[in-house]
């Protein structure tokens, strides 16, 4: 079929609730929400229109994509001025395989070459991620899509979920972390007296996106009256040593420095963690992203299964 009939053009206001429909239907794995959207995508201050290309036939939204191309630097993040992000990239099921997708894939990319962006990343970026990249079994045609495109598989992180319906605080963790106190590490909620430290000690131990998550949820707990226990602190003869965070049912980040793995703190952290969010009301805890590895050492032991598998995709411009 021709797609003399499709425009490509930047996206616009009044497009908003055929986007976010149109998402939807062609991400149902992913339902985005127009009030979503809106905060995760329309007011971050590195989302510009000429990198959101729309797909339009007959008047009807068909198609949608999102590039960034980051302009301002994210706080305590290695600089990335020369990579680009794609992080949607959905066609109408009933319009696929008719060339729509690789209209939008090129409006994109020409987006991030005249930004002048020589990598793009497919789904990495934050904090406005959606997903850690294509689900390899929801979205499994997208995948191909990329692949013959030239994008290539980085690596295949993971999403896991653990049910706290009937979930217990098993008796070994209770005897590290009595272990660990005595060793003077405490696990204790955050507290304004934790503020400064806890920033400090992500920015040192872990550049990148979670100064901004820590910054966030302490903001929440001491202006909006959130329970302290979203945000728990190990502390080690007063100094930290690891956190833990959680919102609602999603659990993470959780952080230990590199000097104290291997005691137990991530452990006790992970495990006092969704005891908080159980004790808060869920019934079960849920992440986006995390490795084979990190999964079998810390999570497996909590009860966290995969739920999904995604690729994390990169190509050269």
């Amino acid at each position: 079929m021709s797609n003399a009939d499709v425009v490509i053009r930047p996206f616009e206001p009044a497009d908003l609730p055929g986007v976010a429909a149109l998402l939807g239907d062609a991400m149902p794995a992913d339902p985005i929400s127009e009030s979503r959207f809106t905060r995760q995508v329309l007011l971050d201050p590195n989302f510009k229109t000429q990198g959101a290309p729309v797909a339009v036939r007959g008047g009807t939204i068909v198609g949608f994509g999102l590039a960034i191309a980051r302009q301002q630097p994210l706080e305590n993040a290695p600089p990335d001025a020369d990579r680009g992000y794609i992080t949607l990239l959905a066609v109408a099921p009933a319009k696929q395989r008719q060339g729509i997708g690789a209209q939008l894939l090129a409006f994109a990319e020409s987006y991030l070459t005249a930004q002048a962006r020589t990598t793009v990343m497919v789904s990495s970026y934050a904090p406005g991620y959606f997903i850690p990249g294509v689900d390899v079994n929801a979205y499994a045609g997208a995948l191909q899509f990329l692949k013959k495109h030239g994008y290539a598989e980085v690596y295949r992180p993971l999403a896991m979920e653990t049910s706290l319906w009937n979930w217990s605080i098993p008796a070994w963790v209770r005897e590290r972390r009595e272990q660990l106190a005595a060793e003077g590490t405490i696990i204790a909620p955050c507290t304004p007296a934790t503020t400064l430290p806890l920033l400090e000690f992500a920015r040192a131990e872990f550049p990148g996106d979670w100064v901004r998550v820590v910054r966030e949820a302490m903001t929440r707990i001491v202006a909006h009256g959130d329970s302290p226990t979203r945000l728990l602190v190990a502390s080690d003869r007063g100094s930290v040593v690891g956190f833990s965070h959680f919102d609602n049912e999603r659990f993470g980040p959780i952080g230990v420095a590199s000097s104290q793995r291997g005691r137990g703190v991530g452990q006790v952290l992970m495990f006092a963690t969704l005891q908080a969010q159980r004790e808060a009301g869920f019934r079960t805890a849920w992440f986006l992203w995390s490795d084979d590895k990190t999964a079998a050492r810390i999570y497996d032991g909590a009860g966290f299964e995969e739920t999904r598998r995604f690729a994390l995709m990169k190509k050269t411009l």
